[in-house]
């Protein structure tokens, strides 16, 4: 008997030591993981475990983070430093490819830091990371890139904005856990950052924050309006202070499916938010002119009508505080540009066919972005699908009736998510996605219509 007990011991002994225990362990925990939603450890792209960002508090605040320097674009300079030699073939326009190889450059966004360089934030499709680029020259041939949240699947909407001393701010959804989050930046190159939770979502089945919408109020407070898809409502979120410690949330409009391709502007005069989404119950493109900076009380205006298909919506406010709303109406399959004057979109509002898409499928013009430059043209970059191409309209008077079509990049299949901003000197940058090759470009103009 001792002799049978001997020998079961000699086989349990030599089955833990052998590599198919191994196997069979490691087979047994990714089947309790998914049975039972047991939390693991992630690793980041480098094999460093993930931050300990720890649990979410009634204030939001996850936490502190080290941020990586990383990039996929190895072989175009040391890992993290980014050199790119123009892609252009219009000697006008600078292209930098920042970042490459893994579908990197999804739903990214653009702006200006203190210097007046590009500072863009983006998504790592396959390893479902946030990413930021800034550059270190006025092409952006020279840049760094950062790792900002990684392990989980981070940033695939995503919005950036940086103050005017130079701090940055990042909006963006967990899409594992269906929460929005906000970074901000310890300092101006994001190597250090702060991760807070601002609304809690319910996982895969229900998002908080696509279609994030991030502005900066005079102060440095962040807001952001964003659609909750759980709930199918319009939301909004306002920092009370400029580390978002403290904060607000709530529903803005909950009745019918509301809030899509949502963009805001934060009034130059009241500072209170400016919401454009679409009311997919109503087949409408509308506006919200808030009263207050939670937006408890507002005006709401419809600006056309479109199908329950239609939007990619971008607003802007001049200095005149004219407003100008581009968007797609799939309805009658143009690309629109609507104003009005002086905030006003009872009595003086306009509505522009910029470009028609006359054949569909084939032509599609969307992934729009709008903006102006120091000499106060109103210019909107799109997506031609009949060409897989990067284009801008570039309005030569006030109401756009007069305007120029220029197209940016022809090589490739690229212009999706594409985000664009002009610095103080009126100098145009555009960021977006190539998806032929699966990489984040820059394109810089040379001189005012990038042509």
């Amino acid at each position: 008997m001792q002799k049978q007990i001997l020998n079961l011991a000699l086989i349990i002994k030599s089955i833990v030591k052998s590599s198919f225990f191994a196997y069979w362990v490691i087979a047994v925990s990714l089947v309790l993981i998914i049975l039972y939603n047991v939390d693991i450890n992630f690793t980041s792209e480098g094999g460093k475990a993930a931050p300990d960002k720890g649990e979410f508090g009634h204030k939001g605040i996850v936490g502190e983070l080290e941020t990586e320097i990383s990039s996929d674009n190895k072989y175009d300079g040391i890992e993290g430093q980014i050199f790119s030699l123009n892609k252009s073939q219009n000697k006008n326009i600078y292209i930098s490819e920042l970042d490459r190889d893994g579908l990197v450059g999804y739903s990214n966004s653009i702006a200006m830091n203190k210097d007046g360089f590009p500072v863009i934030s983006y998504h790592h499709l396959n390893a479902g990371d946030l990413k930021l680029a800034y550059c270190q020259d006025t092409d952006c041939s020279k840049a760094k890139i950062h790792l900002l949240d990684w392990a989980g699947d981070f940033g695939y909407y995503t919005d950036i904005a940086s103050s005017a001393g130079g701090k940055i701010y990042i909006s963006y959804i967990d899409r594992k856990k269906g929460d929005l989050r906000v970074i901000r930046c310890l300092d101006s190159k994001c190597g250090r950052a702060q991760i807070n939770v601002l609304d809690r979502g319910e996982g895969k089945g229900g998002y908080v924050g696509e279609y994030n919408s991030l502005s900066l109020t005079k102060s440095g407070n962040p807001i952001i309006s964003y659609f909750d898809s759980g709930k199918n409502d319009l939301k909004i979120a306002s920092c009370e202070d400029t580390d978002c410690t403290n904060f607000i949330n709530r529903a803005v409009v909950s009745e019918g499916m509301v809030g899509e391709y949502t963009d805001m502007v934060l009034d130059q005069i009241t500072d209170n938010p400016i919401i454009a989404y679409q009311d997919r119950s109503n087949m409408q493109v509308k506006l919200l002119i808030c009263d207050d900076i939670l937006c408890e009380n507002f005006t709401s205006h419809i600006i056309d009508d479109v199908s329950s298909e239609g939007g990619d919506i971008s607003i802007y406010q001049n200095s005149k505080n004219d407003l100008y709303i581009s968007y797609y109406d799939f309805k009658n399959n143009y690309l629109k540009l609507a104003i009005c004057a002086e905030s006003d979109c009872d009595k003086n509002k306009s509505i522009s066919n910029l470009i028609e898409a006359k054949n569909l499928p084939g032509i599609f013009y969307s992934w729009n972005s709008i903006t102006t430059n120091n000499l106060n043209n109103t210019i909107i970059s799109f997506y031609d699908m009949s060409s897989s191409s990067l284009g801008i309209v570039y309005c030569e008077n006030r109401l756009c009736n007069d305007k120029e079509i220029i197209y940016i990049d022809k090589v490739g299949d690229l212009g999706t998510y594409a985000s664009l901003d002009a610095n103080k000197d009126g100098k145009l940058y555009i960021s977006y996605y190539d998806s032929k090759i699966g990489a984040l470009k820059v394109a810089s103009c040379k001189n005012k219509r990038c042509n």
